[in-house]
């Protein structure tokens, strides 16, 4: 399946922003990109296996925070946004 990386990524993926990765969910998808692009995976999950904060993960654009997330065509990344009304 297609992964998309954000650009925030950059330095650690050498600019890599789409890949194809097997996997049966989310946890799959981050252990075949760690394959691909060592060290990647401690930048889009935290120490207790829990997807970052500041991450935000869409299964064929649906958004999860759920590793064991059952995936289909496309995984994407995308770097949260937060911020106030002017």
């Amino acid at each position: 399946m297609t992964v998309r990386l954000p650009a925030g990524l950059d330095p650690f993926t050498g600019a890599t922003r789409e890949l194809e990765v097997d996997g049966a969910d989310v946890a799959e998808v981050v252990a075949g990109l760690e394959r691909a692009l060592p060290g990647v995976a401690g930048h889009l999950v935290d120490g207790g296996g829990r997807l970052r904060a500041h991450l935000l993960c869409l299964v064929d654009g649906t958004a999860t925070r759920d590793l064991a997330t059952p995936v289909g065509d496309e995984v994407a990344f995308l770097t949260a946004v937060s911020g106030g009304a002017a």
